[in-house]
């Protein structure tokens, strides 16, 4: 005989948060600018024309949703987008410098991206490691996760309830995402420009929604 007080239990789904959240749409930033090593602009390169055309995409694919806040970090490229984003919903952009790229120290100023245009050999096999440890006068990968977790769990802290867009890079996502994990890898994942990552982060259960959706872009399932 069933028991007439037994309920029917519903499956759990993603809607089903424990305790209060912030919904957090991590974005990078739209293409950046090609750019030539050393020069003055290699620290800090603005969109690519591409880039421009990118960061109007998320920022139309984003203009029906629900926005309480966008911040991105103090370079150009990330900041750009972020207004992109924040024009659909009438906000201005909360600049926080912790979620800058990594510092490349000896390889920073476009040198990053002429050693891995080159496949220098040095580069080659660093790139193996998996962690931003081993670049000369490099941040160094503890202090990068540290930094980039601390300042995106603070944004959340502030917004629970809410959902907000955060505007940053692909090495910021990919340290935040694998923190989350418990990834001895740091960099993992090739994240698309503009994509969007969408976790849930609250004070008592975090959890990862979506990874790398560009769908504004181009189809992935159709490629």
């Amino acid at each position: 005989m069933k028991n007439p007080a037994a309920q029917a239990i519903a499956q759990p789904t993603l809607e089903m948060a424990v305790g209060e959240v912030c919904r957090i749409l991590l974005i990078r930033h739209g293409r950046s600018d090609d750019v030539v090593p050393g020069s003055p602009e290699s620290a800090d390169p603005p969109l690519h024309a591409i880039g421009v055309e990118q960061a109007s995409a998320v920022g139309q694919r984003l203009a029906g949703t629900t926005l309480h806040a966008v911040y991105s970090s103090h370079l150009l490229r990330a900041h750009n987008t972020a207004i992109a984003i924040a024009t659909h919903h009438g906000l201005s952009v909360g600049v926080n410098k912790d979620l800058e790229e990594i510092k490349l120290g000896d390889w920073g100023h476009g040198e990053f991206r002429r050693r891995a245009a080159t496949a220098d050999p040095e580069f080659m096999e660093w790139a193996t490691r998996g962690t931003w440890d081993g670049i000369p006068g490099g941040e160094g990968d503890a202090v990068f996760r540290t930094r980039v977790n601390n300042a995106i769990n603070s944004i959340a802290s502030q917004h629970l309830g809410q959902t907000v867009a955060v505007v940053v890079h692909g090495g910021v996502i990919n340290a935040y995402i694998a923190k989350m994990m418990g990834s001895d890898r740091t960099m993992w994942l090739t994240i698309e420009n503009t994509s969007i990552t969408i976790v849930k982060v609250g004070t008592t259960s975090s959890s990862i929604q979506t990874i790398n959706d560009c769908q504004h872009l181009y189809d992935q399932v159709s490629l």
